[in-house]
């Protein structure tokens, strides 16, 4: 028998009260880890100026203070001390979810503003230092939302009542160190602290045409913090550059703590339940990345770049209690740019890959959703001898699937829609 049809067979009138409740009850669990939906992808804020501008593009070229994230070994071609700012970065997502339902979809909105990037290099003798601090992930999302869904045409129709408040974001403060080896050959390392918090409230109703619900109520905070090691060389060779690196991150904490509170009604008396638990969420922190570029420059105003890059299957040491595994996986992205005395213009495509499988449905586990980003970037800026700044403009569309509604076996699609719009600026002293 199907998990689909097992899960029908509870609404046989024999069966209901039973049934239903040992179903509610399983997926209790997966009301619990549903508020620790994020997203699974690595690339949804590029830190930097630059690197921004060419849609992340830059292993082959880090020549300002982010090379420390992207390939520290730019550093070493680096002449003279100069520091980057990205300010008053403002990022707005949209994320609907459909399928499933009748009339009506559920949306989920999400804004926050925040200073994207700040960091500077200098030259001591044979080497250059930088030191930089950016995030990579922000989230403050409110909704409240009521959906009439019919799972499956044999299950009977229910109404869905949800409410989400969740704030986060992922942050990186780090050293960098460069050092050319020649004329065309450099190397470079970085290593870097992340924090990332998370605080959300999650409140989900579900109510069956025969006047049985299930409500649960989720707290959840999670704080994580570990290391993240980046290495890289790079080589110059007239107007073409070849770049690699790649980064290894190390947790030192990683939980999840959650308090989850159920109340299951039938016909008879309301079963209650509660619990308080730890789990992990190591799941986009631990994943290691190399990175591959190339970048031409076949004139002083034209400058060509692209990057491939391979995030290799890691195994969850916590499959069950939070942690998932991940698969293989490769991203690419490519840029331009065009420099004229005083005006810059830039743009970029990249990809933004889901880290794990497409889920599956059951009953007494829950799978992370599976969304696919594909990213836009396009930028205008003005040069001076001494200063750039630039209007970035990026923009993600992505596609997946997900179990979202508890007590609902049916895949559902989504649709996210990510906007960010930051001023940034690059000095040379």
């Amino acid at each position: 028998m199907s998990m689909n049809a097992s899960f029908s067979s509870f609404f046989h009138p024999r069966h209901q009260a039973f049934g239903l409740v040992g179903v509610l009850i399983l997926l209790h669990f997966f009301s619990a880890q549903s508020a620790l939906a994020e997203t699974t992808n690595k690339r949804m804020i590029l830190p930097g100026t630059r690197a921004q501008a060419m849609a992340g593009a830059y292993t082959a070229i880090s020549d300002d203070a982010s090379a420390g994230w992207y390939n520290p070994a730019g550093l070493g071609f680096i002449q003279g001390p100069s520091a980057s700012l990205t300010a008053n970065n403002y990022t707005h997502s949209i994320k609907t979810v459909s399928g499933g339902t009748t009339d009506s979809i559920l949306a989920e909105n999400s804004s926050a503003m925040y200073p994207g990037f700040a960091g500077s290099v200098t030259t001591l003798g044979p080497v250059v230092v930088g030191w930089s601090y950016f995030t990579l992930e922000k989230q403050n999302t409110d909704e409240s939302q009521i959906l009439d869904i019919v799972a499956e045409p044999s299950l009977e129709p229910f109404r869905y009542y949800r409410s989400n408040l969740t704030t986060g974001n992922l942050i990186h403060i780090g050293a960098s160190l460069g050092m050319s080896l020649g004329t065309h050959l450099s190397i470079g390392i970085s290593e870097f602290y992340y924090r990332r918090e998370q605080l959300a409230a999650l409140k989900e109703r579900s109510l069956f045409s025969n006047s049985v619900f299930y409500d649960s109520f989720v707290r959840q905070s999670t704080k994580n913090e570990g290391t993240v090691t980046v290495s890289g060389a790079m080589l110059r060779m007239d107007s073409v550059t070849l770049g690699l690196s790649f980064r290894i991150p190390r947790a030192l904490t990683d939980k999840t703590d959650l308090e989850t509170n159920t109340v299951v009604y039938t016909s008879a008396s309301p079963e209650l339940g509660t619990t308080t638990l730890t789990t992990h969420r190591e799941d986009e922190l631990i994943v290691r990345t190399w990175n591959l570029g190339l970048a031409w420059q076949p004139t002083s105003w034209l400058t060509l770049s692209t990057d491939a890059i391979y995030y290799p299957a890691t195994e969850s040491p916590w499959r069950g209690a939070g942690g998932f595994n991940t698969k293989n996986v490769f991203d690419e992205s490519a840029g331009f740019e065009l420099r004229s005395t005083s005006l810059l213009l830039g743009a970029g495509i990249f990809t933004n890959s889901s880290l794990v499988k497409n889920p599956t449905p059951s009953a007494s586990s829950v799978e992370p959703a599976r969304v696919d980003y594909l990213g836009y970037t396009a930028s205008l800026g003005f040069a001076s001898k001494q200063s750039e700044t630039r209007i970035i403009l990026v923009r993600q569309n992505g596609k997946g699937k997900a179990q979202v509604v508890q007590g609902s076996l049916t895949m559902h699609n989504i649709t996210d829609t990510t906007e960010s719009v930051c001023l940034s600026s690059r000095f040379q002293f």
